[in-house]
């Protein structure tokens, strides 16, 4: 396990190695292995919890209901453009089944209840089970004293992204939503909202009736379809933005967990959703980007952008992410992100609030796929 603590890389930009473990693993009989067979579709009642009457589509302006669409797909090109930077929660096809929780507010009287003397935040563990437990082993986590956060895509490319879940669940870690989190619930959604006849609808012709935005047959779709009711009430518990009091900092400024960034034009109460668990890059028109080859990266706007508020008055803080595995470890003045591609064979890392260090633990490699979307 490597541990850097960070506190003088925000006045010397230089990062201190204090310990390297070589302890190497493997991954299951030795090899790679991916999750869920993408062979056929299975809607029976048994894999679907049953459907809630009315759903809720949760933004930074409130709870909203919403009844959930069942329309078959449109066939313009233009419903499968939903990538675009702003997605307000009536422009996606998925959106009533996304039922956003915008932002959580850590209390300190939470954290002090419980004799919290460790909060830590990991990066992306894409359903690596044997990464995530290897990390907790490394840093000798104690469920009764660490406070565990994930930052996001908790799910996806590896191959036990529910096993993921339940461990996540039984040491009580908090989390916050990814992009690949949010279209695994996006599909349960959909799902739970079938009646029998649309089930069948469905399964005759996926490709008709599924949201236009959701990719039929996919991992994600296979992964909400095996969700117990437990894993996806903990997955809605998610919120886009988990904040942390500036009490337990050791900068002693509010911490902000969000899965891959934010607009650093906008202010953090106004941040669209897809822009929270998305974006990478600035385009030179200022867009927002989730491709990283054009435009500058988010975090270097924001650094500069913020430094200039800090010194007008505005209240600092930190913003801590991941999503971006290709950058790896990215540590700068405001903002740290921890996404060091654990699912490809790397390491998982995480950043203790309260001290400032950083712990990384190797992975074994779980997927083949180099595509960090």
């Amino acid at each position: 396990m490597l541990i850097l603590s960070p506190q003088h890389v925000r006045k010397t930009g230089k990062v201190l190695f204090i310990a390297l473990c070589t302890s190497t693993m493997t991954g299951i009989n030795g090899a790679p292995q991916r999750a869920h067979s993408t062979s056929s579709l299975d809607v029976s009642p048994s894999n679907i919890v049953p459907a809630a009457t009315t759903y809720h589509v949760v933004d930074r302006n409130g709870l909203h209901p919403v009844q959930p669409h069942y329309n078959k797909r449109q066939s313009d090109s233009k419903a499968r453009k939903f990538k675009q930077p702003k997605t307000p929660p009536d422009s996606l096809p998925s959106d009533p089944f996304a039922m956003y929780k915008y932002n959580e507010v850590v209390e300190l009287k939470e954290l002090r209840a419980d004799k919290i003397r460790r909060t830590i935040v990991v990066g992306d563990i894409h359903g690596s089970l044997e990464g995530f437990e290897g990390f907790l082993k490394q840093i000798k986590h104690n469920a009764k004293t660490d406070l565990i956060i994930l930052a996001g895509d908790i799910v996806a490319k590896g191959p036990q992204s529910l096993e993921v879940i339940d461990k996540a669940r039984s040491i009580n870690a908090k989390c916050v939503r990814g992009n690949h989190d949010d279209k695994v619930i996006r599909w349960k959604g959909f799902l739970n909202s079938l009646d029998p006849k649309q089930r069948d609808d469905f399964k005759n012709d996926p490709d008709e009736f599924a949201p236009a935005d959701l990719v039929v047959d996919s991992q994600h779709y296979h992964i909400a379809k095996d969700l117990t009711q437990k894993q996806y009430e903990y997955m809605l518990s998610c919120p886009l933005i988990l904040t942390l009091p500036e009490e337990i900092s050791v900068h002693k400024i509010p911490v902000h967990v969000i899965h891959a960034g934010i607009d650093p034009a906008v202010d953090l109460e106004k941040q669209e959703p897809w822009v929270l668990f998305n974006i990478r890059n600035i385009l030179k028109d200022g867009t927002p980007s989730r491709k990283k080859k054009k435009g500058d990266n988010w975090a270097k706007e924001f650094n500069a952008h913020h430094s200039k508020r800090v010194k007008d008055g505005i209240q600092d803080f930190m913003v801590l992410y991941g999503h971006d595995a290709g950058r790896q470890l990215n540590v700068k003045k405001w903002s740290i992100g921890i996404d060091t591609g654990c699912v490809y064979g790397n390491e998982l890392t995480g950043y203790d609030v309260q001290t400032g260090d950083l712990y990384r633990s190797p992975c074994p490699e779980m997927t083949d796929d180099s595509d960090d979307d």
